[in-house]
Formats: C-alpha cells, structure tokens, sequence
C-alpha cells in the first residue's frame, strides 16, 4: 500500500513539474480553445516581453473535459477553472484559427495599471497571437481577451506565470 502511495505522490509531482515548465493557461470559451502564456518565461520585470494567445477550435473532448471541469468545481467555488498545460503539446495536433489579430480585445493588467496590447498573428503558427508588453514590476498579471468569432462572442480572463524582479 505504502508503495502505491509512494509511486502515485512521484508521478504527480514530476506532471506538475511539466506543466510548470510551460506555464500557459488554458481554458475551453464556446468553441474554442485559448491558450495565454509569455514568449520569454519566466517573465522579469523590465525585461522586454510578449504575451502569446493561441485560439483552436475546441475538440468535443475539450469541451467534456472543461465541463466536467467545471461541473466539479461548481460544487466547491463559482470561478471558472484554469489549467496549467505544456504548450509544445498542447496544441500541437490541431489547427488554430486564422484571421483574428484585429478582432482581439487584450489587456494586461498587473499591479493595478491596465495595458492594452496590439495583438499580431504569428506566420509561422495557425491561431497563435502576440503583443508587445514589458511587465513594470514584479506581481501576477491578469490578461482579459475579448473577441467576436462568426457572430459569437468569446470573453475570458487568463492568469499567467508571475513576473519576476529584476
């Protein structure tokens, strides 16, 4: 018995040590599923940065998991459950949607101050989206994204890695 346990604790803590390797946030809105991370991780204060979005079309699984997600924590809390992921295979296999670098609303908001960010498209990468920021300070920024996609509105909040001192 002491050896499940032993086995079962290791293998939860080397997947958390995956998933904070990569750490974007990810979370299913409608059809679709968004990805919001740093470019540069772990993101220091000062230090030029961007924030990256990557938006594919959410899998019936996808949509499963984050209600069967989200119908658990209902029972416990009101807020909406974000996951850590690895982003080199998160959205590896799927196609990102194209096309949306001027429909995107993208703030950051850190110690109190709000930025909005000119999102561009990634050429090299279907659905991934970037904006220039450089974080001020140290704290835990918070990106609010805000879209139409074919008439539907798409609107979530995304807590990134902390920002580090200098």
């Amino acid at each position: 018995m002491n050896t499940k346990l032993a086995t079962f604790v290791v293998f939860a803590l080397a997947v958390g040590l995956v998933g904070n390797a990569f750490a974007h946030k990810s979370q299913v809105i409608g059809d679709y599923d968004i990805e919001v991370g740093w470019v540069k991780e772990p993101p220091v204060a000062g230090k030029s940065n961007s924030i990256e979005i990557t938006i594919v079309k959410a899998s019936t699984g996808d949509k499963k998991a984050e209600k069967s997600d989200h119908d658990h924590n209902d029972k416990k809390t009101t807020e909406k459950k974000t996951t850590t992921k690895a982003t080199k295979t998160t959205h590896e296999h799927k196609t990102g949607v194209k096309g949306l670098a001027k429909l995107l609303d993208v703030d950051v908001t850190l110690n109190d101050k709000k930025t909005t960010l000119m999102m561009k498209e990634d050429p090299k990468k279907a659905g991934t989206y970037t904006g220039k920021y450089t974080p001020a300070g140290e704290g835990h920024p918070t990106v609010h994204i805000y879209a139409k996609i074919k008439a539907k509105e798409i609107e979530g909040t995304f807590h990134p890695e902390k920002v580090k001192a200098k």
